[in-house]
C-alpha cells in the first residue's frame, strides 16, 4: 500500500504554535487517549477519569523531557516510571487491578510511528532504515517496560 500510494515518510513541517499552546494540545490529546482506552477496557467512571489524568501527567512529563533534549527511550522510561508509581497508589484506592490503570495510561506512549515506518521501510527494501527504526522502537518499548516494572520492585504485591 505504501508503494502503491507513494506514502512519504518525511515528517511534515512543524506548526508555528507557541510552546505553551503546543503543550496544552498535547495534554488534551494525552488525556483523551488515556480516557478513551480506559473506556474501551470497561473501567468505572472514577477509574476512567484517574487514567485520563495519569496519562495526561505522565505523557506531558515524557514530552517535556524529550523537548528538553533527553533521548526518547530514557524519557519514555521516566514517563512509564511515573505511571507505575502512581498506579501503586491508585490500585488499592480505586479497588481495581494495577494493570487496569497502567495499560490504558501507557498505550499512548507506544512509538507507533516507528513501528509503521519499520513496516514501510521493510516493504520498500530499505533494510538499513528499517533496522534503525526497529531498533528505536524496540528501545522505547523496552524502556517503557522497565519503567513500569521498576515500581514493582518496591511494592509487596
Amino acid at each position: 500500500m505504501s508503494v502503491s500510494f507513494g506514502i512519504d515518510l518525511s515528517p511534515p513541517p512543524p506548526l508555528e504554535l507557541g510552546y505553551s499552546l503546543t503543550l496544552l494540545l498535547k495534554g488534551v490529546a494525552s488525556f483523551v487517549g488515556g480516557y478513551g482506552f480506559a473506556l474501551l477496557f470497561n473501567s468505572s467512571a472514577r477509574t476512567v477519569l484517574a487514567v485520563g489524568l495519569l496519562a495526561l501527567a505522565a505523557n506531558e512529563f515524557r514530552l517535556m523531557l524529550f523537548d528538553a533534549g533527553m533521548a526518547l527511550a530514557p524519557a519514555a522510561f521516566f514517563g512509564a516510571l511515573a505511571i507505575g508509581l502512581v498506579a501503586l497508589l491508585l490500585d488499592h484506592r480505586l479497588n481495581v487491578p494495577r494493570i487496569a490503570i497502567t495499560v490504558p495510561s501507557i498505550i499512548i506512549m507506544v512509538p507507533w510511528v516507528y513501528a509503521f515506518e519499520t513496516i514501510v521501510f521493510f516493504n520498500r527494501g530499505q533494510m538499513l532504515e528499517a533496522l534503525q527504526t526497529l531498533a528505536s522502537c524496540s528501545f522505547v518499548i523496552g524502556a517503557m517496560a522497565m519503567g513500569l516494572a521498576t515500581p514493582r520492585f518496591f511494592s509487596k504485591s
